[in-house]
């Protein structure tokens, strides 16, 4: 194959934090990785700061 002679990288430590997650076996464990936030019903809220981020960008913005 093309990509047979090209070393690996090593793991990315933030990326292994959602495997982590997944082998802990704990009911009420929190994914701290890379992602999005659902609350306890499963559903993902818009934090009020990224309403506030938002807000200010369209404001501010100038262009797409």
């Amino acid at each position: 194959m093309i990509f047979s002679q090209v070393t690996l990288a090593p793991a990315d430590p933030i990326l292994g934090l959602t495997d982590a997650f997944k082998a802990d076996a704990r009911p009420h464990k929190v994914n701290l990785g890379v992602g999005i936030y659902k609350d306890e019903a499963g559903q993902t809220p818009i934090l009020s700061s990224v309403k506030k981020a938002e807000a200010i960008l369209l404001e501010t913005e100038k262009t797409k």
